[in-house]
């Protein structure tokens, strides 16, 4: 009885279900160039990673957590997809990190996904501040976009509990200058 029942499940686990990656029916999402990722650069807000010449933000948050934000751009909601960001500082190897992107209504059309944290926890901070990194985003299996950038660092600023920077007032005190 027991060699059955094994059997079956074996099989089971071995048959691929259905792909978590549709959109319009199809079994995978290929969005050509049209998929952009956007990084939040220091002081003007998320700009698309080719045109990020200030860098992208490097936040120091809550317990020494070091990251990035990036947000997916798209002209369709790409419905459940497999994501991940894989991110090689220069002189690095690449190394991955899964994402879950919810997508929502984008101010100027099509759909951008929530804010994403893309990591650096296991990197020294003295080693990232105005180092070079290459961020690919990954939706499904074809749909992909990456851009090159500097990560940049403000001592004087803190995340705030709204996810924006809140700096230095000039006193020392990390008020935003109130």
């Amino acid at each position: 009885m027991r060699t059955p029942l094994l059997a079956a499940l074996v099989i089971m686990a071995a048959c691929p279900g259905p792909s978590p990656t549709t959109i319009d029916g199809r079994d995978d999402l290929d969005c050509g160039d049209r998929l952009v990722l956007a990084v939040r650069a220091p002081g003007v807000g998320y700009r698309p990673i080719a045109d990020a010449a200030d860098g992208a933000e490097l936040v120091l948050g809550f317990q020494g957590f070091r990251y990035v934000y990036a947000r997916a751009r798209l002209d369709v909601d790409p419905g459940a997809v497999s994501a991940a960001v894989r991110v090689t500082l220069d002189g690095g190897s690449p190394r991955s990190q899964p994402v879950q992107p919810a997508f929502g209504p984008a101010a100027d059309g099509g759909v951008e996904s929530v804010s994403l944290q893309v990591f650096f926890n296991d990197d020294p901070l003295p080693g990232l501040i105005d180092h070079g990194v290459t961020l690919e985003l990954r939706l499904g299996a074809r749909c992909v976009a990456s851009g090159h950038t500097v990560l940049r660092y403000d001592p004087s600023c803190i995340e705030g509990p709204d996810g924006q920077p809140v700096c230095d007032g000039g006193d020392g005190a990390p008020d935003g200058g109130l």
